[in-house]
């Protein structure tokens, strides 16, 4: 079962993250199917992921020797797909459950919270949500011993479903794939791995990013734009143009979304930036909002934070009238746009302020160049990696 969603969450006063301007997520119910209602309004956050064998810590790290000076890459600003399936089930919410002696949370009563992660039920893998739901229906009452990850914690709670409401239930929604659509930031054919988004994908009703067990990124059909107004931000529109896969997610972390493309792609690469070099000043934006591609946007740089700061690194105000008529702005959909100065890669779109869209925040290039540097290395060091 799907669900078209759209992510956001908003992080400080008046900003808003925009990953996936279009979220499809699959969602049951324990021990029945249904659907997970979008909740709050602007109180959403885009799903996120990573994976546990090539996870990124979220730090700089510049290889031995390596001159930033001397990094290129390949700006790409094309809109992406993403789709993903989470390690295990998340944890979505819960909910009670009318039986014949009074209302029941048995997931409540284990101990369960929203955010954990479901990933063995008694010591068998879980591999959908419609597989445990069948598993739970059929348990006949009987406990149900669930492996669970709390963040770096790993523990076994022991829930006993109630019947009630026509099955055996147990109170938790479930959640373990989603969808939506992005931007790709540029390609590094040193490492070999894409960048996309700026930021990391987080589970819109539990928070926090969602454990990645496989994923891709697919090519998407750009057909239309919502124009982004004070207070209602504007959204990309798109839809999966086919099932093929373009390539393979890696890893997720707060810097962006990473992975590798079946055909690297093809353009003339600049130089990467160094943090320091970023400055107030104009820019140019690498943005897709339609099907003929890619296209430069005037914009500028009104101030830049402490390159020891890990994200929201800049803040950016589109001033090139053609985007400000047709998107109001910064949209969702546009995060992982690639930013230009003077000719060089500064950072990449992350989040659009909700009180006014014709600004938001950026990253720098150079973090997420070096993400995609540790998540290579790390790859050829997993088991069994030739």
């Amino acid at each position: 079962m799907q669900v078209i969603k759209r992510g956001i969450r908003a992080f400080c006063r008046g900003v808003r993250l925009f990953s996936l301007s279009v979220g499809l997520t699959a969602v049951c119910m324990l021990g029945t199917l249904g659907l997970l209602g979008p909740g709050a309004a602007g109180a959403k956050e885009a799903s996120a992921f990573n994976d546990g064998g090539a996870q990124a810590r979220a730090v700089p790290v510049q290889a031995a020797g390596e001159s930033l000076g001397e990094m290129s890459v390949v700006p790409l600003g094309s809109a992406f797909g993403i789709k993903l399936f989470t390690d295990g089930v998340i944890v979505a919410s819960l909910s009670d459950i009318y039986t014949e002696s009074g209302v029941r949370c048995p997931a409540a009563e284990a101990g369960l919270q929203p955010g954990d992660y479901l990933v063995q039920a008694d010591g068998m893998e879980i591999q959908s949500n419609a597989a445990l739901a069948k598993y739970i229906g059929v348990s006949g009452g009987k406990p149900i011993t669930f492996l669970v990850k709390r963040g770096e914690e790993q523990f076994e709670a022991t829930v006993n479903p109630v019947y009630g409401e026509g099955a055996f239930k147990t109170g938790i929604w479930v959640r373990d794939s989603a969808a939506g659509v992005g931007t790709l930031t540029f390609y590094d054919p040193q490492s070999g791995v894409f960048a996309g988004l700026g930021h990391g994908i987080c589970d819109m009703d539990a928070g926090g990013v969602m454990a990645l067990k496989s994923g891709e990124p697919a090519p998407i059909t750009l057909c239309g734009v919502t124009k982004g107004l004070p207070e209602s931000p504007g959204q990309l529109r798109g839809y999966f143009a086919s099932d093929e896969s373009m390539g393979n997610l890696l890893s997720n972390n707060e810097t962006g979304v990473y992975g590798t493309l079946d055909a690297p792609p093809q353009g003339a690469p600049v130089q990467v930036l160094p943090r320091e070099e970023v400055r107030e000043g104009p820019v140019k934006l690498l943005v897709s909002i339609d099907e003929t591609g890619p296209k430069l946007y005037e914009a500028r740089i009104e101030s830049v934070a402490s390159p020891e700061q890990p994200t929201k690194n800049m803040v950016l105000r589109v001033t090139d009238p053609r985007l400000l008529e047709t998107t109001g702005g910064i949209v969702q959909g546009m995060s992982g746009a690639p930013i230009l100065q003077n000719g060089s890669l500064a950072g990449a779109v992350t989040h659009v302020f909700t009180e006014d869209p014709a600004m938001g925040f950026g990253i720098f290039a150079q973090t997420m160049v070096e993400q995609c540097r540790v998540i290579a290395a790390q790859s050829t060091q997993e088991p069994g990696a030739a």
